[in-house]
């Protein structure tokens, strides 16, 4: 069954996130902004003053303005998440509910559960999804080997109620298991908590079922932006760099006869210099084919087309939660940790 006409969406929260959702519903012909929640009525209505609709103090006077929403994003601090999706899921709302889903295992779940009881659409804001150097890997069905992850920034100041690994690694996170696809068997994980007292700067190691390993570091005290990642597969090797929007891939195309013939001529002396060896005969490389969107744009497409579909969105409740339950074990990892003897956070 799918919806006729534009979906009536809302955003709730009007920080910097909200407002780049209110921006982009606002420009999308395939719904209309109605609503925009925040406390701070300045903030609300700067936001709807921008982009439209009805400025609301909260969830509960919106929905008793009766403006007839649909959809809603929930961008608001990751304490808040549990609460407000459950008060607009029985409300009949479907959400895309901002990364991470919730700051622990038992609040995802209690969202997840509650929006399956209530046969509502729920996608998960992990945008870096829709980063069109990451759509452009879909096409190379890649194995991982494994994988290195830095994602490294200058303090924003927000998100300051969670860590690192909830604020930033959990973008990687979600990206990992969505390439390994099975469980992590084993998860060791170094953190320091430098401002705060969350950590943050963090470096993980995980070891899935399949033998795969992952080493991502996300640090958000860095003096400039970096955000790549490299994986290494049987048959190729991969570069993406999430901030340009780019990357490249080298597959192997040499066959094994080709290979041996090769060893021969350098065990033969044939060929003296490796500088003689033609590597592009050896090795594909090629540039990622980007089709360049701006992912939060894809991201609410994504959404919407689900609202309308009624269809499974491309980052579902459970992704959120795979990847929730993977950050609270590298936090678990983190505080076991100890220097000299003492726990890293033990005055915290």
């Amino acid at each position: 069954m799918t919806t006729a006409g534009p979906v009536r969406v809302a955003v709730v929260g009007a920080g910097r996130m909200g407002t780049h959702h209110a921006r982009v519903y606002s420009q999308m012909p395939e719904c209309q902004l109605v609503g925009v929640c925040d406390p701070v009525a300045a903030s609300a209505c700067k936001v709807t003053g921008q982009y439209g609709g009805r400025a609301f103090a909260s969830v509960a006077e919106m929905l008793a303005a009766n403006v007839g929403v649909q959809a809603a994003t929930i961008a608001v601090p990751t304490i808040y998440h549990r609460n407000i999706a459950e008060e607009l899921l029985r409300a009949g709302v479907d959400i895309l509910i901002e990364k991470p889903l919730a700051p622990n295992v038992e609040d995802g779940s209690a969202i997840v559960q509650l929006a399956r009881a209530q046969q509502r659409v729920l996608q998960v804001g992990h945008s870096e999804r829709f980063n069109p150097a990451v759509l452009a890997l879909e096409k190379y069905a890649l194995k991982p080997k494994f994988i290195e992850v830095h994602r490294i920034s200058p303090m924003t100041f927000r998100s300051i109620d969670i860590g690192v690994v909830l604020d930033m690694m959990i973008h990687d996170l979600d990206i990992v298991n969505h390439l390994v696809k099975c469980p992590a068997r084993d998860v060791v994980a170094v953190g320091v908590g430098v401002i705060g007292r969350h950590e943050d700067i963090a470096n993980a190691r995980i070891t899935f079922t399949n033998g795969c390993v992952a080493n991502i570091t996300a640090s958000r005290l860095a003096l400039k932006t970096e955000r790549k990642m490299r994986l290494f597969s049987p048959d190729a090797y991969v570069s993406v760099d999430y901030a340009r929007k780019s990357g490249s891939v080298i597959t192997r195309t040499a066959n094994e006869a080709q290979l041996e013939l090769v060893r021969q001529q350098v065990a033969s002396g044939q060929i003296a210099d490796l500088a003689q060896l033609n590597y592009p005969e050896l090795v594909k490389y090629e540039e990622l084919q980007i089709q360049d969107k701006e992912p939060l744009r894809a991201e609410q497409e994504a959404f919407i087309a689900a609202v309308k579909t009624r269809g499974i969105p491309p980052v579902t409740g459970e992704d959120g939660l795979a990847a929730v339950d993977l950050a609270v074990r590298i936090a678990q990892s983190i505080g076991e940790n100890t220097w000299e003897g003492m726990p890293v956070f033990a005055s915290h």
